[in-house]
């Protein structure tokens, strides 16, 4: 069944969400039958790193190109209103999303929904043969050469294109290879059925502490920042896996207070390191 989406890149100072913040967001919003209805296209203020050379030689956004822009805290809230109960489409979904949920991390937002998201990385490697996966390279293919690569609205128009044509191919499957992956769930063992169905409970076991890669036995904790920036600890009771992606995992974590919260699993990994308040007020 089609579904409204909303297509979504992140130009950014670096590869760590962490270290490196969003620089320019661009988003492009369709309907159920792939007519585009709105566009999102903002350039954001840098506050914790600078925009290196190297960024503004692949980006073309200079410095001094986001002195007068509005800081992430400015625009966050009305680019999630804008994306708000619809699918999200990118290409490398686990990068962009990663920033996403630091962005709202920073921010202190709370009751933020669960994204679901598509990611044209993944599902052009199932279902493409290509030299090089990278973004750049289909553009021929889908016949916009004449977009520039690394822009924000750009990538998200591109990526639109992959979108629609992942979905034609989709619907080619060959009933030979549908076939095979019914037998495949048919003839699964047993026991990793009951894990796959444990982990999609909120109880936190030892095959999903291994999957996410957190702590076998200590006791898992969430941080926060409060209204006036200070840092507040929580023990998690639960956890579920909302979305997976090619790397990491969309959780919906439970606090001991039952209140629930959203959060990439790389996050809630390094939130369980000994140091991890002292590295984030180090990178402020």
């Amino acid at each position: 069944m089609k579904e409204k989406y909303v297509v979504f890149d992140f130009e950014t100072t670096g590869f760590s969400a962490q270290k490196n913040e969003i620089i320019q967001i661009g988003a492009v919003k369709y309907d159920e039958n792939d007519v585009e209805i709105a566009r999102f296209n903002q350039l954001v203020k840098n506050q914790r790193s600078y925009v290196s050379s190297e960024i503004t030689e692949l980006t073309g956004i200079k410095p001094a190109d986001l002195l007068n822009q509005p800081t992430i805290e400015e625009i966050l809230p009305e680019f999630l209103a804008f994306i708000e109960g619809h699918l999200l489409v990118a290409h490398n979904a686990p990068f962009d999303v990663s920033f996403l949920y630091q962005a709202i991390i920073d921010c202190a937002l709370t009751g933020v929904e669960a994204f679901r998201v598509y990611d044209t990385l993944a599902e052009s490697k199932r279902l493409l043969q290509m030299s090089s996966y990278a973004l750049v390279n289909f553009k021929e293919l889908l016949g916009v050469s004449d977009l520039r690569s690394h822009d924000a609205l750009n990538d998200c128009l591109i990526t639109a294109k992959l979108y629609h044509y992942l979905q034609k191919s989709e619907q080619n499957v060959s009933e030979k290879i549908l076939t095979e992956i019914l037998e495949l769930g048919e003839n699964a063992d047993a026991n990793e059925q009951l894990d796959l169905f444990g982990e999609n409970t909120d109880e936190i076991t030892e095959s999903l502490r291994r999957k996410l890669n957190l702590p076998i036995t200590k006791a898992l904790v969430y941080y926060r920042q409060d209204l006036t920036r200070k840092w507040q600890k929580f023990d998690v009771t639960g956890i579920r896996i909302e979305q997976e992606y090619s790397t990491g995992a969309s959780l919906s974590v439970t606090l001991y207070h039952t209140e629930q919260v959203r959060i990439h699993s790389d996050f809630l990994k390094e939130m369980q390191k000994a140091n991890f308040v002292s590295e984030m007020e180090e990178e402020k």
